[in-house]
């Protein structure tokens, strides 16, 4: 006779004869009804320590992490944004692996000379990464493609463009709050 266990009392219980959920057999109703409730009540207790776990460590963060985290979260923006496009310096294309095969956010103006510039959009564009980390950036053809792309007003409204800024720590959390919506909303839209 095929028998299985009850999930809350673990007894032995005839199939035919068992309360079968998708996941687990019970003995009876009630079995089934006290097993769910103190199931929920361990998941309402894992949901709020995640919850609190994740608020602790929002408030531990220096502004460093908060800077990576905005970086990552715009560098990955851009690498989407520009995912159909050809690498701004050399013209390399997705899976030209004889030019680096991979490609990262690479800016004009580099973060050490201009970080006010670090997230400014017309600054970053994808670029392979033998330009972008071999070539140091590849910065002539990097201007030719920044013309070709934008312009040579907005280029030249970028390299003229000298404010000094410092980023608070609420501006980070909002450029990484656009910056992931912007990417979902990109990646929805080339789903569809």
């Amino acid at each position: 006779m095929n028998t299985r266990r009850c999930k809350f009392c673990r007894a032995k219980v005839p199939v035919d004869e068992a309360v079968i959920t998708r996941i687990h057999a019970f003995c009876c109703f009630e079995h089934l009804i006290e097993y769910s409730k103190t199931e929920a009540a361990r998941r309402v207790g894992e949901k709020a320590k995640r919850k609190a776990f994740k608020e602790a460590k929002k408030r531990l963060q220096t502004r460093a992490d908060v800077v990576k985290t905005a970086q990552k979260a715009f560098n990955e923006y851009v690498r989407v944004r520009d995912r159909s496009k050809a690498c701004i310096s050399c013209g390399a294309i997705q899976g030209d692996t004889v030019r680096g095969g991979a490609f990262d956010a690479g800016h004009y103006r580099s973060i050490g000379s201009a970080p006010h510039l670090r997230y400014h959009t017309w600054n970053c564009h994808k670029q392979c990464v033998k330009c972008n980390r071999y070539l140091h950036g590849n910065p002539v053809e990097y201007r030719k493609g920044l013309i070709k792309r934008i312009g040579i007003e907005k280029v030249e409204m970028l390299e003229s463009m000298n404010d000094a800024r410092k980023y608070t720590k609420e501006d980070l959390e909002r450029i990484t709050r656009l910056a992931k919506k912007r990417t979902k909303k990109i990646i929805g839209k080339k789903q569809k």
